[in-house]
């Protein structure tokens, strides 16, 4: 039976080491990734953190900003490349994916700080885009910097450049469109070709308020949040203008996941009103809503929370004892016994009239007990004992008195022991004694 075991055992290994009939020779394949990470102004960005989906692997970019490594690859199955800052591994900041248009690409990443300090600076730059609506040319639609006075127009391809900043809104309106609104970010995400901005007409369809599948942000309402408080600051808003609450914004999920037509529905305050409205205005486009597996428009609103930070709990100081000099020591008790049934007797003293100070410092007794039962047993005894010497015998009347006189009988609670007499060696005369009776 053992031989048996055995060669059933060899012929498995022998199974497992041959190589596998069928297999897809591109499972196996890895393919090499160049992705050099930018800023919108150019500079490279060292420390951003890349994860593939699916993998535990991270790969950071050095000065120049470039990521360097190796991926399998499967024509069934594209992987995604997410981008995280380095002092939050949580949080997605960019999406890619991993395809053969990515080998050799770059992208662009601006952190907090940059893009502070690109609206400082107030530097413009020429964007580039062109309009389409369904796959054609949108042209005569009119393009303006919000703020600033500064418009162009599209030509009859639907293309058209102007310069913007990173401060202000770029709004694009067209006849029988809905008007669209994008910031500088967008159009620096590809420089090097125009973007490509998917009109809307108004009206053309039926808005559902209720369907089957509700559109959705890309990564859930967790990431829509993160995306909020990131892009609107809404916990320094709230902690500079001391209000809190929640303003609500309504917009129009398009079929192609683009947001239109946002409007304040509920709101908090001027200043928080206009930062939650400019931060839905240019958010990435949702997974469009669907009714019987068809992209239909649907109306969505959504809260856009502002809440000042939550204050460090204040530390409470540790109790401390003064200790007076004099003041009487106290001998150190277990904390475990002083929890259970601690009782603290103190012996009374006489008043201090009648003691000098060597008696008052050498007589006072501290009694500590643990036990307490032992403790009221002689709390009991003592009590006991002082009740019997301070009760007096009751007085009997002189009936009582007198014949209790007459036969010599005698209290023996009350009359201490006689001291018997000493035997002397004289002999008293029994005349003596007749005459005494």
């Amino acid at each position: 039976m053992k031989h048996l075991i055995y060669i059933f055992a060899g012929l498995i290994c022998c199974l497992i080491t041959l190589p596998q009939v069928g297999a897809s020779p591109l499972e196996n394949k890895k393919q090499r990734f160049r992705i050099t990470v930018l800023n919108t102004g150019g500079e490279p960005q060292q420390g951003i953190i890349l994860k593939v989906a699916g993998y535990s692997s991270e790969y950071i970019s050095d000065e120049q900003g470039l990521i360097d490594f190796e991926q399998s690859i499967d024509n069934n199955y594209v992987r995604t490349a997410n981008f995280y800052f380095p002092a939050d591994k949580n949080r997605t900041v960019k999406s890619l994916r991993l395809d053969e248009a990515a080998q050799d690409t770059i992208i662009r990443i601006d952190r907090p700080e940059d893009l502070a300090r690109f609206k400082q600076s107030g530097k413009t730059l020429l964007v580039n885009g062109v309009l389409k609506e369904g796959g054609k040319p949108v042209p005569h639609a009119e393009i303006s910097i919000q703020g600033t006075g500064k418009r162009t127009f599209s030509n009859a391809q639907g293309e058209f450049s102007i310069e913007a900043d990173y401060s202000h809104l770029i709004m694009i309106r067209a006849e029988r469109m809905e008007n669209k609104y994008l910031d500088i970010e967008s159009f620096l995400q590809n420089p090097n070709q125009p973007l490509e901005i998917r009109m809307t007409k108004k009206g053309a369809d039926r808005v559902y308020h209720v369907v089957e599948k509700m559109p959705e942000y890309p990564g859930g309402m967790k990431a829509f949040f993160n995306y909020i408080r990131r892009k609107a600051h809404t916990t320094k808003l709230a902690e500079e203008t001391q209000k809190e609450g929640a303003v609500m914004i309504q917009f129009i999920v398009e079929k192609d996941g683009s947001i239109t037509s946002p409007s304040i529905v509920r709101g908090l305050d001027a200043r928080l009103d206009t930062a939650a409205l400019d931060a839905i205005i240019v958010m990435p486009d949702w997974i469009p809503a669907q009714e019987h597996g068809v992209n239909v428009r649907c109306k969505y609103s959504v809260p856009v929370p502002f809440k000042k930070p939550k204050p460090a709990p204040p530390v409470a100081p540790k109790p401390t004892t003064d200790i007076k000099k004099d003041s009487i020591a106290v001998p150190s008790v277990p904390a475990d016994s002083l929890a259970q049934d601690t009782i603290l007797q103190v012996i009374p003293m006489p008043s201090a009239d009648s003691l000098t100070t060597d008696t008052l410092a050498t007589d006072t007794t501290l009694v500590v007990s643990t036990d307490s039962t032992s403790v009221q047993n002689e709390t009991a005894a003592s009590l006991s004992t002082s009740e019997a010497t301070e009760v007096k015998p009751k007085k009997r009347n002189f009936i009582v008195r007198f014949f209790r006189w007459l036969f010599g009988i005698k209290d023996k609670e009350n009359t201490p022991a006689e001291p018997k007499e000493e035997k002397t060696s004289e002999a008293v005369p029994e005349e003596g004694i007749q005459k005494e009776e």
